[in-house]
């Protein structure tokens, strides 16, 4: 699941392009092979990544079925996209409590934390009834199973290797198949063809380091693995709409704190134009929230009704985690 906080993404998936802008979410399945590519400096997602399992606990639907959605101008911000918003913003709060050097290691089983179950509940909960009416059953899905994990190998293979000469012959021969099999495979997978994707690695690294470093132009090509600097420029150009020179010039205007991993970039919890962000999600769901007392409700009751749905809940996910703590472990 991609929510883009600002700035704009393209996502490359089953044959198709979805373009995201503020706002926007894309939700996809395990099995569903796809690209990213930010469309303009400084665009910013939150990702969230589910175990198959995860929705698969609590809905037996789940654990074949496949599905896709994404919002657009239309309904961008309907209600169940908006609590979904808020839920995740609510989450980063909460997560953002801990050292920095803790968020990983964060074990709701061993080490609970009632306020990160509770939102994640939600984002589980929340997931489903969006989720839901979309999902249907794929046909052939142990061929699919298969052919997905092949897929993986062959895109684990590129992103180790895309800085360097790569050919659809080295990439066919680890699926097993013919080059003109694995050209048509890979494009069905994916949405792009394989130089497509290779290319889209290699501007996503340039993009980094143009950010990043201050290397010559000429360097950053070379590394990335594009033939020369002019190939580089014109590549750079047609997917960014700028000069490489131009979109270093803008990026390095914003002044943010980051941390590098691979060709991933994180930004500190403690970023404020982030928190302002996620905090407008926060504040638009409770301004359209009744309170309890302008719906006629008792307040006492409905909150003792929440807590024991909480604990009831808590004691889901637990067993739920330490069933699919089993089921990574085997």
């Amino acid at each position: 699941m991609l929510l883009v906080l600002q700035g704009a993404v393209e996502v490359c998936h089953d044959n198709e392009y979805t373009n995201l802008g503020p706002d926007d979410f894309i939700i996809l399945p395990p099995q569903c092979g796809h690209a990213t590519l930010a469309l303009e400096p400084d665009t910013i997602a939150m990702v969230l990544h589910l175990h198959p399992q995860m929705l698969a606990q609590y809905d037996k639907e789940f654990r074949q079925s496949s599905f896709f959605l994404a919002t657009d101008e239309m309904t961008r911000y309907d209600s169940g996209y908006d609590k979904l918003r808020t839920q995740l913003s609510e989450l980063m709060r909460q997560l953002a409590k801990h050292k920095v050097d803790e968020v990983t290691t964060i074990n709701v089983v061993e080490e609970p934390d009632i306020a990160i179950e509770r939102e994640f509940l939600g984002i589980l909960h929340c997931l489903i009834d969006l989720l839901k009416p979309v999902s249907y059953m794929p046909q052939g899905n142990p061929v699919a199973l298969q052919q997905a994990a092949t897929f993986e190998k062959m895109i684990t293979y590129i992103d180790q290797h895309y800085k360097e000469p790569l050919t659809l012959g080295e990439i066919a021969d680890i699926g097993g198949y013919t080059e003109s099999y694995a050209s048509q495979f890979f494009k069905r997978q994916l949405g792009i063809s394989f130089k497509a994707y290779v290319l889209r690695m290699r501007l996503r690294e340039a993009a980094v380091q143009l950010v990043n470093t201050k290397q010559q132009i000429v360097d950053i090509a070379n590394e990335c693995g594009f033939s020369d600097v002019k190939a580089f420029n014109t590549a750079f150009r047609k997917h960014f709409h700028t000069t490489p020179t131009e979109y270093r010039q803008v990026a390095g205007k914003v002044e943010r704190h980051t941390m590098m991993d691979n060709w991933k970039e994180y930004i500190a919890v403690d970023d404020a134009g982030i928190n302002e962000r996620l905090e407008t999600y926060r504040k638009n769901t409770t301004e359209n929230e009744a309170t309890p007392t302008d719906k006629g409700a008792h307040p006492m009751s409905e909150s003792s009704s929440a807590d024991a749905e909480l604990v009831a809940a808590r004691e889901q996910l637990r067993l739920a985690l330490a069933t699919l703590d089993e089921i990574l472990d085997k």
